[in-house]
């Protein structure tokens, strides 16, 4: 019997998001939750597919879109596992909002490479997938922090991924607004919106930040990370977005007053928010005050690894 494993991180963006989708960089982290895939040879007619994780357990529209960018015609003769609880909060039973769908989505489509044996580009084929599943929504950032692992530039031109090294004595810690929030549902809004000036101008720090991040100052990227989150904030009431609602807003003044900064991560409105400072005792300390308005610190760091995977033959 064959049995495939595979498995891919989640993501984090850290600047670029909504600008990205303008031919913008963004900056992503991949975190050390991962997506877990389990394939193996099915006993007899016991093919099946099963699913462990946020969203309706016999929702299988991710794992269709998924067989059929790779082209793969033989998913009957095969049982299925598909895993992602390590994406959901266990107080509360929400997912937690760092990209889960495209972690399985590569997680997925390298399982399917295995079992063909074939030299193909997962990447290619998850950013196919996902597309579909989200209806073309989305700039492709997720798959491609979830293919490479680590922190990258991305550019949606090309798929461009480039892997950036983690700035020395920048520190961070993510937090949890508690708050599930919908990418989808706010990239329609900004599509049914009239451009204003702050969109082009999101684009202009978008890239200036990218730039302090390639340079690997911790200062440079702080600095150039608060100008970001002034212009996304303009950015945000100018097409009713409300990216920095579920109390982020609260924390990004809080964290410009002590010197560092917060933003939420991805499209904002809830979900997970990051503190970049270059003194922990001021990320330990933040913590606190973010716990007392709700908000919870999470266990999660980078994961310097992409996806990967693992052939058993009995």
């Amino acid at each position: 019997m064959t049995t495939i494993r595979a498995s891919a991180p989640g993501k984090v963006v850290l600047c670029g998001e909504y600008a990205v989708l303008d031919g913008a960089p963004a900056i992503a982290m991949a975190v050390n939750r991962r997506a877990e895939v389990t394939v193996a040879t099915a006993i007899g007619d016991d093919s099946s597919i099963r699913m462990n994780g946020p969203g309706e357990p016999t929702d299988t529209s991710l794992f269709d879109c998924v067989i059929d960018a790779a082209g793969f015609e033989h998913a009957d003769d095969y049982s299925f596992t598909l895993d992602t609880s390590a994406f959901v909060d266990a107080a509360s039973d929400v997912k937690l909002g760092i990209g889960s769908s495209a972690a399985l989505t590569v997680a997925l489509g390298q399982a399917l490479i295995s079992l063909q044996n074939e030299a193909r580009d997962v990447g290619e084929i998850a950013a196919d997938a996902h597309r579909n599943f989200q209806q073309g929504v989305g700039s492709g950032a997720d798959i491609a922090t979830s293919v490479a692992g680590g922190l990258i530039e991305y550019q949606m031109r090309g798929n461009n991924a480039t892997r950036v090294p983690w700035p020395a004595g920048l520190a961070f810690a993510l937090f949890w607004s508690g708050v599930a929030a919908s990418t989808r549902e706010r990239v329609d809004r900004l599509t049914a919106s009239d451009a204003k000036p702050s969109r082009s101008r999101l684009s202009e720090v978008a890239v200036a930040t990218a730039l302090a991040w390639q340079s690997g100052n911790a200062d440079s990227i702080i600095g150039a990370s608060e100008q970001y989150v002034n212009a996304l904030k303009r950015f945000s009431v100018d097409h009713g977005l409300g990216i920095f609602e579920a109390g982020h807003d609260a924390l990004v003044q809080d964290a410009l007053e002590r010197g560092f900064v917060y933003k939420p991560c991805g499209a904002g409105g809830g979900d997970v928010g990051i503190a970049l400072a270059t003194d922990t005792a001021q990320l330990d300390a933040f913590a606190q005050r973010a716990e007392a308005a709700g908000f919870r610190r999470l266990d999660i760091d980078i994961d310097n690894d992409g996806v990967q995977t693992r052939r058993d033959i009995d």
